[in-house]
């Protein structure tokens, strides 16, 4: 930028030589000396402010955005992982910052995005990683649910009614852990799918239901029709997190093979 500009004005300062130059030996009036100057300077202004200044700034703003994806937990493994997923990403983070949103929010509008991917990696990923990154996921339900029902039920059904911007939402610090649980996440599932015991989470699935039945009753069977206008939103999400968990409250094994089975069966 500072050598542009010097260039400039180097060049500006031997326009102006060259037509007082022109002054002295010809019949060019003072005027017409000035237009002459003139024209130029508003002519660069001209190119500089409606093309060379806004392609340095998207430029500038295009390598802040890849570096903040390129750094954010849960993006930054994306890159080398899902490189066209990523690509994507990219984009839309770049068209969000372009539209004037802060860069936290633009990011988190992002989440939505990783729904089918992180179903997809929930079956392959270590015990640890899958039971670690739901505990989180519990403990942003329950802060969804004191600050309002109706985000809680989008941030569990996403693909019925929008999904919610955790940014805005949630404290810095469960941000964070989401993150780092979302990174955990998406190092430890490169591989191919867990072994699943069927039968094994079907028994335990049953116990946890028959605990949850003597608190819900029938209303639990609106956890199986989350589309339905008429179920009550705020009792499933206290459901949803009742029985995670109860899930969670299994040995880790059994929790974790509990946990695919069901992402198997919805995911």
């Amino acid at each position: 930028m500072l050598s542009l500009f010097i260039i400039t004005l180097v060049a500006f300062g031997l326009l102006a030589l060259i037509i007082i130059v022109l002054m002295r030996t010809t019949a060019l009036r003072l005027w017409q000396g000035v237009l002459l100057f003139l024209l130029p300077v508003l002519l660069a202004n001209l190119l500089w402010f409606s093309w060379l200044h806004p392609r340095q700034q998207r430029q500038a703003l295009a390598t802040e955005v890849a570096n903040q994806l390129s750094e954010a937990p849960g993006y930054r493994l994306l890159k080398t992982q899902e490189p066209v997923l990523w690509q994507l990403l990219n984009r839309e983070l770049l068209h969000k910052r372009l539209a004037g949103v802060p860069p936290e929010e633009a990011l988190g509008e992002m989440r939505g995005w990783l729904f089918d991917l992180v179903n997809q990696r929930l079956v392959r990923a270590s015990d640890t990683a899958i039971l670690n990154y739901i505990r989180v996921s519990v403990e942003e339900m329950q802060a969804l649910q004191q600050h309002n029902a109706q985000s809680c039920f989008r941030f569990l059904y996403p693909q019925v009614n929008g999904g919610v911007n955790l940014q805005q939402l949630l404290p810095p610090q469960l941000n964070q852990r989401d993150a780092q649980a979302l990174d955990e996440l998406l190092a430890q599932s490169t591989g191919d799918e867990q072994p699943l015991d069927n039968q094994a989470a079907q028994r335990d699935l049953q116990k946890v239901v028959e605990t949850l039945y003597s608190k819900w009753g029938d209303r639990l069977q609106q956890l199986n029709m989350p589309a339905d206008t008429t179920v009550d939103r705020s009792a499933m999400c206290a459901m949803s997190i009742d029985l995670y968990n109860g899930i969670l409250a299994l040995p880790d094994k059994q929790a974790a093979n509990l946990l695919r089975k069901m992402v198997s069966l919805t995911g």
